[in-house]
């Protein structure tokens, strides 16, 4: 029973103690530093499962062959996304500087795929830079650029070609 009781308060006195030390302002908020690797761990381990969530069952109006479609998202990636995601000729310096920092596509590829892209892109991602672009963009436009971002590297980890750039 004594083992019960301080599993529980442990449980309670845990969460106390790290929000007191961030009221405190122990815990760093800028957001030039480099994320700590338990952080990063937790948060896309959250981004991802919430994506998948938030995708399932999403009809993608675009086939993978669909070349046209692809090249068309690639000139919507290259006009609004690009400025922080980086293209085939870097990173982006502006990228740098979010914190969690900004996928760098076409340096670190991406595992998402049409669907969890297009969620992302349509309703943006809290707690980042990510805005919703459903204001700004078409569903078409948005399936487009979803359906690019995923195929940014083929089979393999072969980078696609950007001619938008």
């Amino acid at each position: 029973m004594r083992m019960l009781i301080a599993f529980i308060i442990g449980l309670i006195t845990a969460p106390i103690l790290v929000a007191l030390v961030g009221i405190a302002g122990w815990l760093p908020s800028n957001s030039n530093s480099e994320p700590p690797k338990w952080e990063s761990s937790i948060g896309m381990r959250a981004l991802d499962a919430s994506l998948e969530r938030r995708s399932d069952g999403l009809p993608n109006p675009i086939t993978t062959k669909d070349a046209a479609a692809i090249a068309a998202g690639g000139k919507i990636y290259s006009d609004n996304c690009s400025r922080c995601h980086g293209t085939t000729k870097g990173p982006s310096a502006f990228g740098s500087g979010f914190y969690p920092r900004v996928p760098q596509f076409f340096q670190e590829g991406t595992d998402v795929d049409p669907n969890e892209a297009y969620a992302a892109v349509h309703d943006g991602v809290r707690y980042s830079g990510m805005p919703a672009w459903d204001k700004q963009l078409t569903g078409q436009q948005i399936w487009q650029v979803a359906n690019f971002v995923a195929n940014i590297r083929g089979p393999g980890g072969k980078k696609m070609d950007m001619d938008a750039d």
